[in-house]
């Protein structure tokens, strides 16, 4: 082995000395040669390799191992040198310059070779001082230690902040850029910025940009430093910082210093649409009385402006808005019903007489029987049967249309009178009222003079006597109306002057009825005297002697008043036009209903008085 390694070491020096009569240069231009070995020795390949760059390579120690490469292109001859200290390292050998020669160590007695600070041959280890300016140099050197290659070396230099590198020049290069990266100075991109304010005072809102900074910015990092400070004799925020976090910080404390309008006090003016402004503004004081406010001057005050129907309110901008929603919602549309009324007084008498005249059980109409009567007619459905399939009405409609038109009849008869066919269009939830009625004059005194030719003097007063109808309608679920109703009717029934007798009658009743149906209100019954006289003809006209032939009596009679009132539900103005229509088609097939009726009780009044004549005979 002795003898092989001197004969390594000659061949090398032959070589060399063989290189002397050309000139030994470094490969530098782009020329490329073709390779390709499989499971060659490295030492072989070291040889091919010295013979290719021209240069000399001392190989004092055998570097044991075959290696292979597979080339599909040509190879730059400086990507060859590569190669080989690639291949020398990974065996934990590499390359140093001695002299004008190569040589082959260690990777771990690399740095005692004594590595020159510029090396002839690119690409061989050297050494290379940095220095450091800001930085401490132990926390940057421990920093880049891990890009240091297996074979490469670093020391610190307290004294100068210095450190002295040994390695390949790839790698150098690798880490003075990271070192100048880490070694920059953080007061070279610091920016001084005064931001004066307008409206908020500096010492204020200093916390909260100080928060805000340490929220958004990593201020670890030297070069995201940060500084606030705050002047009070000009207002203003000294911002020391990055020209990248000044514009990140400047325009929170620009919003910081905007002009806070929600705490001024502010007047504003609130028009409606819907609502009665009296009415909307007992609730909304309510609503706020329940506010607490740190001081009473805070709290908003609401007046109300009649003519114009608005709303003025002095309030702090966040309470006005705070209105203003509250108003959007209880200034809405309010859903109305229409009230279709009818007041009705029927004789108890006469209707009997009708009852009877047309074979009508009906003939007992009073406010409990009035339907009975109206659907039946008479304990029989034949007859407002036929009348329904004739006109084809729905069965919703059917009790209305046959109510009115039954009333009709009565009313033909004698023996109802309708008093009034008021109609009431009433906001939902309101009270609205109906006085059907008259004025007359009561005799309240009367005093006779002292002489006998002297006239009586009578005081009369004038008073209301009649009808008053009071409706509240509430829409309810399921398309219903509750109406509370108050009836109440007044009159004068006689007495001595001076003591006037007056009598008065009242309801008060809640009824649930669905939209488009009737609800009856009576039992308000009063007697009735009528004068009824009977007489000969031609004997009872004769002057004086006819009394003889004639008779008068007090005809005494019960009325019951009854009041049929029909809610319709208008939820918008545009229901209202299509109730218009459906109204007028109501009314046109009541009064078809109430011909065909007619009809059909004159015959049936007929057949009851052949009947009658027939069982008189018999």
């Amino acid at each position: 082995m002795k003898y092989i390694k001197i004969i390594l070491v000659a061949m090398l020096l032959f070589s060399s000395l063989a290189a002397k009569e050309k000139k030994t240069v470094f490969v530098t231009a782009k020329e490329t040669v073709n390779i390709k070995f499989n499971n060659l020795k490295i030492e072989d390949f070291i040889k091919m390799v010295s013979k290719i760059i021209h240069k000399n390579i001392l190989l004092t120690t055998p570097v044991p191992g075959n290696i292979n490469f597979v080339s599909s292109a040509p190879v730059y001859k400086d990507e060859l040198f590569n190669i080989l200290i690639d291949v020398l390292d990974a065996r934990g050998f590499t390359l140093v310059e001695d002299g004008n020669y190569l040589k082959v160590v260690r990777s771990s007695r690399a740095v005692k070779e004594g590595l020159d600070f510029v090396a002839k041959t690119p690409g061989v280890m050297r050494t290379t001082i940095i220095r450091i300016k800001n930085a401490n140099v132990d926390i940057v050197a421990a920093k880049i230690r891990q890009f240091l290659s297996i074979g490469g070396k670093i020391i610190t230099l307290r004294e100068s902040n210095s450190m002295v590198i040994a390695d390949y020049p790839k790698n150098v290069e690798i880490i003075k850029k990271i070192a100048r990266f880490i070694d920059q100075d953080p007061s070279s991109k610091m920016k001084i910025k005064f931001i004066e304010l307008k409206n908020a005072k500096a010492g204020r809102i200093i916390n909260q940009v100080s928060k805000m900074a340490k929220a958004t910015i990593n201020q670890k990092i030297p070069t995201n430093k940060i500084e606030l400070l705050s002047d009070d004799a000009t207002n203003s925020i000294i911002l020391i910082a990055s020209t990248e976090n000044i514009a990140k910080l400047t325009p929170y404390i620009q919003k910081l210093d905007a002009k806070n309008t929600a705490a001024e006090q502010q007047i504003a003016v609130i028009p409606l649409n819907n609502a009665e402004a009296k009415d909307l503004v007992t609730t909304l004081d309510k609503l706020l009385a329940k506010k607490k406010y740190p001081k009473e001057t805070e709290k908003p005050t609401i007046s109300v402006d009649e003519e114009m129907n608005s709303l003025i309110v002095s309030a702090k901008g966040e309470d006005i808005e705070m209105i203003k929603k509250m108003v959007k919602m209880l200034d809405r549309e309010r859903p109305q019903v229409y009230i279709e009324a009818k007041i009705v007084e029927i004789s108890e008498s006469r209707a009997k007489q009708v009852g009877i005249k047309y074979g009508l059980e009906g003939g007992k109409v009073t406010s409990n029987a009035l339907y009975t009567a109206a659907m039946n007619l008479g304990g029989s459905s034949i007859v407002s049967g036929a009348i329904n399939s004739i006109l084809k009405m729905p069965d919703e409609i059917t009790e209305g249309v046959a109510l009115g038109a039954f009333i009709d009849f009565l009313s033909s008869e004698g023996a109802a009178e309708i008093l009034s066919e008021p109609s009431l269009l009433c906001v939902n939830n309101k009270d609205s009222s109906i006085y059907v009625g008259k004025v007359v004059s009561v005799l309240t005194s009367s005093v006779q003079g002292n002489s006998t030719t002297d006239l009586a003097r009578n005081t009369y007063q004038r008073q209301d006597i009649g009808l008053t109808l009071k409706i509240k309608p509430r829409i309810s679920s399921g398309n219903k109306v509750t109406i509370k109703t108050t009836l109440i009717q007044e009159d004068v029934a006689g007495g001595q002057p001076g003591l006037p007798d007056t009598t008065k009658r009242q309801i008060e009743t809640n009824a649930i009825v669905r939209n488009g149906e009737s609800v009856i209100l009576g039992g308000l019954i009063k007697a009735k005297y009528d004068d009824k006289e009977t007489k000969i003809p031609l004997l009872g006209d004769i002057p004086v002697a006819g009394n003889l032939f004639r008779d008068r009596q007090k005809i005494r009679d019960k009325v019951n008043l009854v009041v049929i009132l029909t809610p319709f539900i208008v939820k918008s103005s545009e229901d209202m036009q299509k109730l218009k229509k459906r109204l007028s088609r109501l009314n046109a097939l009541e009064e078809q209903y109430y011909k065909i009726l007619v009809q059909k009780l004159k015959v049936k009044g007929a057949q009851k008085g052949v009947r009658s004549q027939a069982t008189s005979q018999y």
